[in-house]
């Protein structure tokens, strides 16, 4: 299920960091710990898990302020303004639609870090309607993707959409998501059998890189690139349906992976 979720600005404090989703996620998992904290603590905690990993299963796209302005060199966004909306999106069934809204209606949350901050009140909440999944379909990024692979000497690789393993990569990542709900379901067998199916992916126009700082002014602060574009992709609608909702790439519950369908 998806949902867009109205935010209003409350007090006088107006800039927020521009790497704030980070903040967002920890604000999403402490919203979701005052109204359900046994939901709460299994998203944290335990996860889905599928081949030895944890997978959220869930994913946001980025905040869309009214009436803003992006201050580069301090690494602030002023909102200047007082609403603002993002969406969420969480691979649940239909059934537990109003279980989430309950989780987020009025509740109040914070984005900052030691510089500034500005506070919020969830205004309304409304499901969004899913589109008809069809084995080709066409996104654009509500937030960047992330794709990263491990080096066989140590560390890890931020993938472009233009590396020719970008593909397999996503792919790969649907299956395991697809498997991880698959086992917390109990169904018998993946619609896909697990095995990457016939697939094709195409960049569209213009990749914008984007690097995100993730627990920015702590020791552990870490910068992540992810990109942001359009892209086609033919696969099986079941994997579609996986992107969709919990997110294409790596880290979806960071804000990683959102997207729309391009019509």
């Amino acid at each position: 299920m998806r949902f867009r979720i109205y935010i209003n600005k409350t007090g006088k404090e107006s800039f927020l960091p521009i790497n704030y989703q980070y903040e967002l996620s920890a604000a999403i998992y402490k919203t979701i710990d005052r109204a359900d904290s046994e939901f709460s603590k299994f998203l944290h905690e335990e996860g889905y898990l599928a081949y030895g990993k944890k997978f959220r299963l869930f994913t946001f796209s980025r905040i869309f302020f009214e009436q803003f302005k992006v201050i580069k060199d301090a690494g602030r966004i002023h909102h200047q303004g007082n609403a603002a909306f993002f969406e969420i999106s969480f691979l649940v069934d239909k059934a537990a639609e109003e279980f989430i809204k309950g989780l987020f209606l009025d509740q109040e949350f914070v984005l900052g870090d030691k510089i500034s901050r500005a506070f919020y009140q969830v205004s309304s909440i409304e499901a969004v309607q899913p589109p008809l999944f069809k084995e080709n379909m066409r996104y654009r990024c509500l937030s960047p993707v992330f794709l990263r692979r491990k080096r066989s000497g140590g560390g890890e690789d931020y993938l472009h959409p233009e590396n020719s393993d970008y593909g397999i990569l996503l792919m790969q990542n649907l299956l395991s998501k697809s498997k991880a709900y698959e086992l917390a379901n109990q169904w018998d067998e993946s619609p896909t059998g697990g095995q990457i199916p016939e697939f094709e992916f195409t960049p569209i126009g213009r990749v914008f890189k984007n690097g995100v700082k993730i627990k920015q002014l702590t020791e552990k602060e870490t910068q992540l690139i992810g990109y942001s574009f359009e892209f086609e992709l033919k696969a099986p609608v079941e994997l579609h349906e996986i992107g969709y909702h919990a997110g294409f790439g790596h880290l979806g519950s960071q804000g990683f992976g959102c997207v729309e369908v391009k019509s």
